[in-house]
């Protein structure tokens, strides 16, 4: 894979998965799992420069590619605060493209964007997803977009409602969006309790 400072991460292993479901297993291993992922992660940023970290975790955020997305979301949550502000407007910006991991994205936002309730209200309530998308993307980026949204919006609007109140609209399976975002962020809640994000 040619993404940059992140080209070692993928080692002939998918490093990626363990991001997926956070499931906390730091072992030793030859093969993968979450604490091999999040040590290939710490090692990238502390070989790099900032710039280049923010340059290339934006790359990775472009493509349509859901596994890069994840590998995105915990380096930001790695980062400095200060570091994590500067990609909100960029995360939300992705959720508009499309992503098959939208509630994993939406639950970094709820971390790192002040705002985040206020525009979750904006979405439930007042403009709906569809206008949303109007706030982040150009016309000809709508035009454009190669996502299927119609896949996506339940998964969307059930971990906003999740995220912004707690509450669950729909009954709760392994891929209602809420219970992906309920899982996501209780498992990040123990990585930050063991120092291994900063949220």
């Amino acid at each position: 894979m040619k993404f940059g400072i992140f080209d070692k991460f993928w080692d002939n292993q998918p490093n990626h998965l363990p991001l997926l479901n956070l499931k906390i297993d730091l072992s030793d291993t030859e093969t993968f799992n979450l604490g091999k992922s999040l040590k290939l992660i710490d090692g990238i940023i502390s070989e790099n420069e900032i710039h280049d970290i923010y340059n290339d975790t934006r790359k990775l955020l472009t493509e349509l590619n859901w596994r890069l997305h994840l590998v995105a979301l915990i380096t930001i949550l790695k980062l400095e605060k200060s570091e994590q502000q500067k990609f909100i407007g960029f995360l939300w910006k992705r959720l508009c493209l499309g992503t098959w991991v939208s509630p994993q994205l939406l639950v970094t936002l709820s971390k790192i964007d002040f705002n985040f309730k206020e525009k979750a209200q904006l979405i439930l309530k007042e403009i709906g997803l569809n206008e949303f998308r109007g706030n982040y993307l150009s016309k000809q980026e709508l035009a454009e977009r190669k996502f299927n949204y119609a896949l996506t919006n339940n998964k969307i609007l059930n971990s906003l409602r999740y995220l912004k109140d707690g509450n669950f609209l729909t009954e709760i399976d392994d891929d209602n969006g809420a219970k992906i975002a309920l899982n996501w962020n209780e498992q990040l809640s123990e990585l930050n309790k063991l120092k291994l994000i900063k949220n």
